[in-house]
């Protein structure tokens, strides 16, 4: 059995410690263990980090230099990506057809940062005194600390990752203690690219042993962080103490609007792919069906025989539609919530426990609630699996006023023909990604991040690099300085 240990300095560091099985969702069996890290390997990590960043090749760089080095990694992606699929899918159970999907793409995050890294140039400042010019100069933070969800590890450490060093910071990456193995992978592949040791450091384990140590670390400069508001808020704190800045990506309990003109199967494919696909294993999920009254009965029975059609199999198979929940905590909490809508007086449209009866591992199928209220828990907490729940609206004031009853603001899909209704409506929603006809989708040139619970602060979009970057301005005198006492 493989023992994936701590990535310090350009090595995987020797491991004789204490481990973390992880557990493969598709069997419920170990298949590998992950090293449980302290505040030592911790220390280690950062102290590292601060040195590549103040000494070394990487920090004589230029951003042209930086832009460089993240284009070979680039070029190493393009051509190695398929290694990294078995960890992460062993890890996670995500189907292989979406994490293909992900990791063939994986080298674009990197290119599009690279060339973001060589625009970056001073900047004059306007300013009203005569006699003197202002210039802004762009300085990284140092070392940022990077933590990572297990959903989507790989993909998620590049949109935090790529900009953080195209501005020339140095990063130590936490992944999740539920998915590590395919981070460890990449970091030797990263470094096999030409990466300089401790540019790239990571360390795993629990959150509380390791994760507090790498946010509270002196030399820590700035934090991103990615996973549940619990999380977030955790986070949060422990960089308030050293006023450090973070930016956080939380949860959502994203809704879909869906009006009467909207064309039915364009947003049938897009509710399916919204709350479905990755198993509802995604921030954005859109687990809050709102559907005008109108239509509700044929568009809901309609959805309902698409979802139940669904393929239910091993991630591996690419014929499979949904695979296992990432990890046996997550399942037995998504099944709770879905016995509590039950308790509460939801009915069930949709049954997604019948669909995986007698298999082994973490499945539960697609599920569908029907007369949800607003004081449910299944509408107000996120769910973070295959469970949608239905409300109606008669008005457009309704919908936007269901739409936004949550303490969540991450993102929302409006469907519709009308393009002056689905504008109205967007400038109306609460959420810090709104699609119109369109659903889920995320490139490196458009911010993504929330509002409310859902966090604050964006990862990628034209600001990305910058979010990883202070402004130093420098001011020249142009003529002479007179007395001041005269």
């Amino acid at each position: 059995m493989r023992i994936y240990a701590p990535f310090i300095s350009g090595q995987v560091l020797p491991w004789h410690g204490d481990t973390i099985a992880s557990i493969d969702p598709a069997t419920g069996e170990t298949w590998s263990r992950i090293a449980r890290c302290s505040a030592a390997e911790a220390d280690a990590a950062i102290r590292d980090a601060d040195r590549a960043f103040r000494q070394g090749p990487w920090a004589d760089l230029d951003p042209s230099g930086r832009a460089d080095m993240l284009d070979a990694l680039a070029t190493q992606l393009e051509t190695r990506w398929e290694e990294l699929i078995e960890a992460e899918i062993r890890d996670n159970g995500k189907r292989i057809t979406e994490v293909r999907g992900q990791f063939s793409a994986l080298h674009g995050w990197y290119r599009h940062f690279a060339a973001q890294a060589r625009k970056l140039t001073p900047v004059p400042q306007d300013n009203a005194i005569a006699g003197v010019t202002s210039v802004g100069h762009w300085m990284p933070y140092g070392v940022v600390v990077a933590i990572t969800p297990w959903n989507s590890p790989l993909m998620i450490l590049a949109w935090k990752l790529a900009p953080a060093l195209a501005a020339g910071n140095t990063v130590v990456v936490k992944p999740s203690e539920m998915a590590s193995a395919s981070t460890l992978e990449f970091a030797q592949l990263a470094h096999e690219a030409g990466l300089p040791p401790g540019v790239l450091n990571v360390v795993t384990g629990f959150g509380h042993e390791v994760g507090e140590a790498l946010v509270r670390h002196p030399l820590t400069r700035k934090v991103t962080f990615t996973g549940s508001d619990a999380g977030g808020r955790k986070v949060a704190m422990a960089a308030s103490d050293r006023v450090i800045p973070t930016t956080l990506e939380l949860g959502g309990k994203s809704p879909q609007i869906v009006f009467a003109d909207c064309d039915p199967e364009t947003t049938v494919n897009g509710v399916l792919s919204g709350i479905f696909l990755s198993n509802g294993q995604t921030c954005v999920a859109g687990s809050r069906l709102i559907v005008e009254h109108s239509i509700k009965d044929a568009f809901v029975a309609r959805l309902t025989e698409r979802a139940r059609s669904l393929k239910v199999g091993d991630p591996m198979d690419p014929a499979t539609h949904i695979g296992p929940l990432a990890n046996e905590p997550h399942l037995r909490k998504v099944i709770a919530m879905i016995e509590q809508a039950r308790s509460d007086g939801a009915d069930c449209l949709l049954d997604g426990s019948a669909l995986v009866q007698g298999r082994d591992g973490f499945y539960v199928g697609p599920t569908i609630f029907d007369q949800v209220t607003q004081t449910m828990q299944i509408w107000r907490e996120e769910i973070f699996g295959p469970v949608l729940c239905v409300a109606t609206f008669d008005s457009e004031d309704k919908a936007v006023t269901l739409a936004n009853d949550s303490e969540y603001g991450l993102a929302a899909g409006i469907w519709t023909r009308d393009g002056a209704k689905g504008a109205r409506i967007a400038e109306k929603v609460l959420a810090g990604t709104v699609y119109i006809n369109h659903y889920r989708s995320v490139d490196p040139g458009s911010p993504i991040g929330g509002i409310k619970s859902s966090g604050y602060g964006r990862e990628l979009g034209p600001d990305a690099i910058r979010d990883f970057l202070q402004v130093k301005s420098v001011w020249t005198g142009t003529t002479p300085t007179p007395d001041p006492f005269q």
